[in-house]
């Protein structure tokens, strides 16, 4: 298993606001928005926007509502039934109405999906879809570009993500290589943003909450002359987080941070740096969007930032929890698209320029590097060319191709330094706790920076040859520099053989390139008896530069039945496989890269990244969702039950197989939406049946996981609209259950990692 590593994010050092302060900006801010609200509505006759929003929802009847059309599946337009894969829509609507803060909180509503959080140091969140693990292995794209990570550095899935500017959320479940190449093995999640339609129109919210949560976001739309649009946005969040001393008081005792002893596994130490005795476990995240667009042509710069304590998952024993210590990461993204129709056919050129960065200051302190900071750092870049053909050879067969080149840069994550990296001149560090009287000077760290290429093409053909049928065909051909070509094919069958039912059959395969952090990443320490003449270590993490992708096949059947205008059930049941999986392995007999030496200093041991056994995936969910009416009340129920197996195989070792950790094997999820005149709320309910941890029960049952109770996790919110403003309550845990999660990758002291209980968030939308 692999050996926790100190990287958590946080960035700007934000002073402590109390839940007071917050509610009283908020309170001020409100009343603002209201009488600024209030005045316009006087003066401007135009339809009221928020209000529309609200009564949209529910007035479109469950056939309009769940049939929006979408394009992420083909890269064309079609209805979610038409599309050859299994497709779920998020509207800005639901958005609103369920009061999501964050792309965590739409995706955890979503069957199939596990979100986790204060499970990983390094960015705080987990996501796994279909017991496909980690924000790392499905896309996330705006309007089509890719928003995560440009070399695949696994991001927080929290208000970073612009969710406000979502006209809706497009979530493609399984294999989309085919299409978008490496990465997309889960899925594709793509954010369409609201057009400006040619009117001037401002939209801003605002919130506060309990445990120091605050967040603002406005919009601007304006149209200039020569029908140009343009559009202004950002939003930024703070959210100071329940204090886990006062709730967990057992195994967030804070007696080592006011002692300054440190009672770790490793023994007792007593760290030099300052330690503020108080518990401090701060996010910070924001983003800023400009688009500019006329006719076919726009030019989009999205920049997204999260800062997150890089505490997370560790006891206070083992980790320093300051407003200090922290991970941040930052990306800005910049695109320009233009499209070119005439008659049957139409070209989309694009050119993307993607820059990740993690803030320099960004450290962790706990017991791995002796209590003390130790600072990281990363950076990647791409630049994407992309040319995309669209034919309607006529009206049964659609084809679309296209071709794509990319340049990658990176700097993998560092080790854990003495000292920030300078944002000046060549990248270089010293190694942690290397400094002694002999040495003065210390270890120099040792970067892997990384450069290469990719080219890709893809070819699609979609053919009707009768009404009641659809067949889709394609294939992605990628050469990487760094590991060679990859062939993705996936076919696709849509069948209505009666009006009211649809049958989907999908085949699909998929790659997963591994980062350049995955690959080069390194982490360890040395240590010297004889005050830095000579130095040893016991444990380092180091590169393989000839590790291989992942690959996966996966099998998908979907039926749909309409049971009448208001009430769809869908049965989903898939099997994934997926061979080359990555694993951190003993160096010796493996790779033999480094014969237990690195930098000309022995190590005792050295673990490296290496490709062995292959993982099986299968389950499904079964969905019912319906509208009905009680009087003028009008509701929208939506129900899944979703279940999930999963098996290791380790084929080198001929080892059996193993059940997968770090799962639920059953979740059950149920929502009702509700509307009636201004008013309107949303109930949801999360259960989440016994949990799998990566410990193993009994050594006499090869394979058997330990587990961990499951929980029933119940959010709330309201809301009430009044002229052009709507004024909302949401209610998070609302049963406030105190409950833990299996996932948990730097666990020492914690079986599993603890989750947050009941908060309360108050906040008014505006639009004018």
């Amino acid at each position: 298993m692999r050996t926790p590593d100190n990287s958590t994010p946080k960035y700007v050092c934000v002073d402590k606001v109390s839940a007071s302060d917050i509610l009283k900006r908020f309170f001020f801010a409100a009343l603002f928005c209201f009488f600024v609200a209030e005045a316009k509505a006087q003066e401007n006759t135009q339809p009221d926007t928020a209000k529309l929003n609200v009564d949209k929802l529910l007035k479109l009847s469950f056939e309009d509502l769940m049939n929006v059309s979408v394009v992420t599946p083909t890269k064309s337009v079609q209805k979610p039934g038409r599309a050859p894969a299994t497709v779920l829509v998020v509207t800005s609507e639901q958005i609103r109405l369920r009061g999501y803060r964050n792309l965590a909180e739409v995706l955890n509503d979503l069957p199939d999906f596990m979100i986790t959080d204060k499970s990983m140091p390094q960015y705080y969140n987990t996501a796994s879809i279909r017991g496909v693990f980690g924000q790392d292995h499905f896309v996330i794209l705006m309007d089509g570009v890719r928003i995560s990570s440009p070399t695949n550095e696994p991001l927080p899935l929290l208000e970073n993500f612009p969710i406000y500017l979502a006209k809706q959320i497009e979530v493609v479940y399984g294999p989309g290589s085919a299409l978008y190449g490496a990465d997309a093995m889960g899925g594709v999640i793509n954010i369409l943003t609201r057009q400006p339609d040619g009117s001037e129109q401002i939209m801003a919210s605002v919130t506060g909450g309990t445990q120091g949560y605050a967040n603002a976001s406005t919009v601007f739309n304006y149209k200039l002359k020569n029908d140009v649009t343009l559009t202004l946005a950002g939003q930024y969040s703070y959210d100071a987080q329940p204090d886990f001393s006062k709730i967990y008081k057992k195994e967030y005792d804070l007696a080592s941070h006011k002692t300054g002893i440190f009672n770790t596994q490793y023994g007792p130490i007593t760290p030099q740096g300052a330690i503020n005795p108080e518990y401090e476990a701060p996010i910070k995240t924001y983003n800023a969007y400009t688009a500019l667009g006329k006719g076919g042509f726009s030019m989009k710069l999205l920049h997204h930032y999260s800062e997150v304590p890089s505490s997370s998952s560790l006891s206070t024993n083992h980790a320093v929890y300051n407003k200090d210590v922290f991970y941040g990461q930052g990306l800005t993204t910049v695109s320009a698209n233009q499209t070119i129709g005439a008659g049957n056919f139409r070209s989309l050129s694009s050119f993307v320029g993607s820059f990740y960065k993690v803030n320099p200051l960004s450290n962790f302190r706990n017991l791995y590097g002796g209590m003390e900071r130790g600072y990281k750092y990363s950076t990647g870049s791409m630049l994407k060319m992309e040319e995309q053909l669209h034919y309607a050879w006529s009206k049964d067969l659609n084809i679309t191709g296209g071709l794509t080149y990319e340049i990658f840069q990176s700097l993998p994550k560092s080790p854990e330094l003495q000292s920030p990296v300078s944002n000046h001149g060549a990248v270089s560090g010293i190694l942690l706790n290397s400094v002694y009287e002999n040495n003065p000077s210390g270890i120099e760290a040792k970067f892997f920076p990384l450069a290469y290429t990719n080219v890709g093409g893809y070819l699609q053909a979609e053919y009707s040859p009768l009404t009641e049928v659809s067949v889709t065909a394609g294939v992605r051909y990628d050469n990487n520099s760094r590991f060679g070509s990859t062939i993705n094919p996936r076919v696709g069958a849509v069948f209505n053989p009666w009006g009211n039912t649809t049958i989907k059959m999908l085949y699909g395969t998929a790659y997963w390139a591994p980062s350049p952090s995955t690959s080069f990443e390194s982490y360890g320490s040395f240590y010297s008896t004889d005050n830095g003449t000579t130095y040893q270590s016991a444990f380092w993490q180091l590169p393989n530069p000839d590790l291989g992708p992942m690959t996966s096949r996966s099998l998908e059947l979907s039926i749909t039945q309409n049971l009448s205008k208001k009430v769809m059930v869908t049965f989903v049941a898939y099997r994934t496989v997926i061979d080359d999986l990555i694993e951190d392995v003993n160096d010796n007999g493996n790779t033999n890269l480094y014969n237990n030496y690195f930098l000309g200093y022995h190590v005792d041991y050295i673990q490296v990244p290496f490709n062995r056994g292959s993982q099986e995936n299968y389950g499904g969910h079964l969905k019912i969702q319906g509208t009905f009416n009680i009087g003028r009340l009008e509701l929208l129920s939506y129900n899944s039950v979703s279940y999930l197996e999963g098996k290791l195989f380790d084929h080198q070792s001929n080892r059996t197989s193993v059940e997968q950790p770090a799962m639920a094997p059953w979740q059950f999820r149920t929502g009702l939406d509700g509307k009636i005149n201004a008013y309107h709320f949303s109930v949801r309910l999360l259960a989440v049946g016994k949990q799998r941890t990566y410990e193993f029960a009994d050594a006499a049952i090869p394979g058997k996981r330990a587990t961990l109770d499951g929980y029933a996790l119940m959010n709330v919110s309201a809301g009430y609209t009044l002229g052009n403003a709507t004024f909302f309550v949401k209610a998070e845990n609302a049963l406030n259950q105190k409950f833990k999660s299996a996932v948990n990758f730097a666990a020492m002291d914690l079986d599993g990692s603890y989750q947050n209980p009941a908060r309360v968030m108050v906040g008014v939308r505006a639009g004018f």
